[in-house]
């Protein structure tokens, strides 16, 4: 399996037989609506994507981004809450299941299970596995212990966010988080896209040995 980390908690996963998008923020609408420019550039034509799902992990602007969403084509399928489905509606969105923790869907080479999320709106993370490998996103999340629950899929990664502001755990709660899943690797996330919201890395690094940090936008082999 390849990763690519396209900034945020936005990943593009790749097998030989297929691709999944998750929380791709590929546009600068969150400078449109609340004047917060991102800090990276955009890694991906949202015109280019092609992929077996998007998923979107919640309704927020940074992972259920409407300005991509319209510039994708027509026929994307998309796995999301019931909000979000609302609002993919309205972007005249019609290929849109929703996802709750507990559920899941199985698409081309992809299992994927909606786990629990505790933020400030409805949302879920995802436990993805594919290529006999079982990756753990945890979306936008406060620290709870009902997340460790996912240590029963034995995850070989863990994607955690870091950047401690609006509903999110913070780097020392992250590796409270990591050392309670115990993956293999464990990876921080949702920072470096927004210079009010962002986070140093290594404070979780520091406190978790499989800790590692990804680099923007280049392409991993996942083993």
């Amino acid at each position: 399996m390849k990763l690519r980390w396209l900034g945020q908690s936005g990943y593009e996963l790749q097998t030989d037989g297929g691709r999944l998008l998750l929380d791709p923020y590929l546009s600068d609408s969150v400078n449109r609506v609340a004047g917060r420019p991102r800090l990276l550039p955009i890694p991906v034509d949202p015109a280019e994507v092609r992929a077996d799902a998007v998923i979107c992990t919640h309704n927020h602007l940074d992972h259920l981004d409407p300005d991509s969403i319209a510039a994708m084509p027509a026929e994307l399928r998309f796995l999301t809450t019931a909000e979000g489905a609302r609002q993919l509606n309205k972007l005249g969105r019609e290929r849109v299941r929703i996802l709750r923790p507990g559920d899941c869907v199985n698409l081309g080479d992809w299992t994927i299970h909606a786990v629990f999320a505790r933020h400030s709106v409805e949302a879920f993370g995802v436990v993805i596995q594919a290529d006999g490998l079982t990756l753990y996103f945890s979306g936008d999340t406060l620290f709870d212990p009902r997340l460790a629950e996912v240590k029963s899929f034995r995850p070989d990664y863990a994607f955690i966010c870091i950047n401690g502001k609006l509903g999110n755990m913070n780097a020392e709660e992250a590796a409270r988080l990591a050392h309670l899943i115990d993956a293999r690797v464990s990876i921080p996330n949702h920072y470096g896209m927004f210079a009010s919201n962002t986070e140093d890395p290594h404070k979780f690094t520091d406190l978790v040995e499989s800790g590692r940090i990804l680099t923007f936008n280049q392409v991993y082999d996942l083993t």
